[in-house]
């Protein structure tokens, strides 16, 4: 149950990030998490969005690299000690990277991981709640 991300490359200068936001308002597209990493050179600018293939194509269009990734979604509670119940069972696992969509009451974990079929399977024999792209973009 794979959530799309779309990565963005963005050079690393002022007014990069406000471009993006731009082309995705104007096409109608709503961010609900995103984590911004940068180097000397360039910034990836990744997002979970409300429709990845119309922002993909959007941004695109408007001479921005994108592309879209699949990511895991795990819904954690938002109290002390639930992130390291997750991490614990992907002990296994390498976790290239992560972010947090949070709430009051729940956190989800966003996760690049290469297998993330195998770590799907893993998460919910544990019982964690693997979340669909129509879940993480209510």
């Amino acid at each position: 149950m794979a959530v799309k991300q779309v990565t963005v490359f963005i050079g690393n200068k002022e007014g990069r990030i406000e471009k993006v936001t731009e082309v995705l308002k104007k096409n109608g597209i709503n961010i609900s998490s995103l984590s911004l990493a940068e180097s000397v050179d360039f910034g990836l600018l990744r997002l979970i969005v409300s429709d990845p293939e119309k922002a993909k194509d959007a941004l695109k269009d408007e001479g921005l690299s994108a592309r879209l990734s699949d990511v895991i979604a795990v819904e954690i509670s938002n109290e002390a000690g639930s992130l390291h119940e997750l991490l614990t069972a992907l002990v296994d696992f390498n976790i290239e990277y992560m972010y947090v969509l949070s709430s009051a009451d729940t956190a989800s974990m966003i996760m690049k991981i290469k297998d993330h079929a195998a770590a799907e399977s893993v998460l919910e024999a544990k019982g964690f709640r693997v979340l669909a792209q129509s879940e993480v973009c209510r």
